[in-house]
């Protein structure tokens, strides 16, 4: 059965407990981020603890080479989270952000076992996924499902998806999990030390705000960026069970 012992993150603020840069300690020698995208978390980690040994893996090969135009340092491969080319025991922390949800769901306990196996004992996993609130249903990911002619229309096929394989056809369905539910997937042979949740409606129709700008090819827009930033503040507040999105830190026991 799975411990519970929740605590507070490592220097967080009021609004911070479910960035996961809160919960990478200074004292960890190594860390990888599956599903690593561009490297912008790996950069971030880079920045506050140059000493840490860093790696990430994800499956599209797109991103990864801008990943290593921010940390050229860092161990980078192309592969799933369900099959992690990496030894045993090999690093302190493992971060997964907003990633599990893109893993089809027969998959969802093989990758939490791979991060599981790849962590050295009394290792953090930081695992941040949409959660079950109260504002699931506006998640603009799963308009490509519920309203595919209106989705093709407004963005058309592959837009926010190029670099993967299949393109759009790839895509999975966001699932938006529970607590109780990733506990479940964990399984066995975790301590739970913090649950953290963020966010309520002002995330999810930012998305909508910014789908102008991918149909345009404008990402970086500074109308964006100033959306992106408002999406940001209000994922950093704690609405509780209602909450847009989820995170937890489960150690290795």
């Amino acid at each position: 059965m799975l411990s519970v012992k929740e605590k507070t993150p490592l220097g967080a603020g009021r609004f911070g407990k479910i960035e996961p840069l809160c919960w990478v300690a200074p004292e960890d020698r190594s860390l990888l981020d599956v599903g690593c995208n561009v490297g912008e978390l790996l950069g971030a980690v880079a920045a506050a603890h140059s000493h840490m040994h860093l790696a990430g893996c994800d499956v599209n090969p797109a991103a990864l080479a801008a990943a290593r135009q921010v940390v050229p340092t860092a161990d980078l491969r192309l592969a799933s989270a369900s099959t992690l080319p990496f030894d045993d025991a090999s690093f302190d922390c493992v971060t997964c952000i907003e990633v599990l949800e893109h893993v089809p769901p027969a998959q969802w306990r093989s990758a939490l076992a791979e991060m599981r196996r790849v962590l050295a004992p009394g290792g953090r996993l930081v695992l941040r996924t949409p959660h079950a609130g109260l504002f699931a249903w506006l998640d603009t990911n799963n308009v490509r499902f519920r309203l595919p002619w209106l989705y093709r229309r407004l963005l058309g096929k592959g837009r926010r998806d190029e670099g993967f394989a299949g393109n759009s056809d790839a895509v999975q369905w966001h699932h938006h999990f529970t607590r109780n539910e990733l506990i479940g997937l964990a399984g066995a042979g975790w301590r739970l030390s913090a649950t953290c949740y963020g966010g309520l409606f002002v995330f999810p129709l930012g998305d909508y705000l910014r789908w102008p700008f991918y149909r345009l090819r404008r990402s970086g827009h500074p109308i964006e960026r100033f959306v992106t930033r408002v999406m940001s503040l209000d994922y950093g507040v704690n609405f509780g069970r209602a909450s847009y999105g989820i995170l937890l830190v489960l150690e290795k026991i």
